[in-house]
């Protein structure tokens, strides 16, 4: 295969990947929002009201981070593993595996897809953290290499599961 058509396949993958978690949008993209959005009030009003800041920092903001990326690893997790091995159960990852699309390509292609639903889902739930309080991005481009590297660790820890 050339590489225009190994970069086809790839983007294929990717756009399939994102319109099967677009499509149930309802069951993808929302119910991590309205958990993260629980454990706000919950844990950042509710129990976070009850203690003391410390060093100038409330308790919402140290959480906050930490429930960010709570979604980005599960959300890019669980969209690998559910993708791939209802592919498996319904058998079209073989025509995948007998079509001349390298290994690597269905790999990234995959991972790529988890990044992507981690990554929508992070973005939505900093939009719903923003809500609650104030959050101050010292240092946005490590912020981002974060969110992306840890959805791209846990996409891959995903496929391996799936495999």
């Amino acid at each position: 295969m050339t590489w225009q058509q190994q970069l086809t396949a790839y983007k294929t993958i990717v756009i399939k990947e994102y319109l099967r978690f677009i499509r149930i949008w309802i069951q993808t993209v929302l119910p991590p929002a309205i958990t993260t959005a629980l454990y706000f009030v919950i844990f950042g009003e509710l129990i976070g009201s009850q203690l003391q800041d410390i060093d100038g920092y409330r308790y919402m903001d140290y959480i906050v981070p930490g429930l960010i990326l709570l979604a980005v690893i599960s959300n890019a997790y669980a969209n690998v593993v559910s993708s791939f091995y209802s592919s498996k159960f319904q058998r079209s990852v073989e025509e995948l595996l007998v079509s001349p699309v390298p290994n690597a390509w269905i790999l990234v292609g995959f991972v790529s897809g988890g990044m992507l639903r981690g990554v929508v889902v992070g973005a939505i739930v900093t939009l719903v953290a923003m809500c609650f309080t104030d959050i101050p991005f010292a240092h946005p481009f490590i912020s981002l290499m974060v969110l992306v590297l840890t959805a791209m660790l846990f996409s891959l820890a995903g496929f391996i599961n799936a495999v």
